[in-house]
């Protein structure tokens, strides 16, 4: 995921990796698919099929601190930002050219309308 201001700035980027369990959960004398499956208990961090994942992601808006009468105020140096999601399946693990673009999404979030400050 990879959020930019509208100058084109990267302000935010962040990748999740999403990979199967091993089918022992890393139990038994027995070597299985590789060493991976030797490596103990592990979580399950796979998408299921048909099933939706909700993801949360923290973004922070540029901003800058602006001095006014008493004290401090936070502004916002930018009001917009665009985010841009893309889901991958690596079949070999990495950017081989085998890769296949499962989900894309991109979407313009706008501070002056959807928010108020208090």
């Amino acid at each position: 995921m990879t959020a930019k201001t509208t100058d084109d700035e990267e302000i935010y980027n962040k990748q999740k990796i999403y990979m199967p369990y091993p089918g022992r959960l890393g139990r038994g004398s027995e070597m299985g698919r590789g060493p991976y499956e030797k490596s103990g208990l592990l979580r399950e961090t796979s998408i299921p099929p048909l099933a939706r994942v909700h993801e949360t992601f923290e973004i922070t808006y540029p901003f800058e601190d602006v001095k006014k009468d008493k004290g401090t105020r936070r502004e916002l140096t930018k009001d917009e930002i665009t985010v841009s999601v893309v889901l991958w399946y690596l079949p070999f693990g990495e950017f081989d050219g085998n890769e296949v673009v499962f989900f894309e999404e991109e979407k313009n979030l706008d501070l002056k309308t959807e928010w108020i400050w208090r």
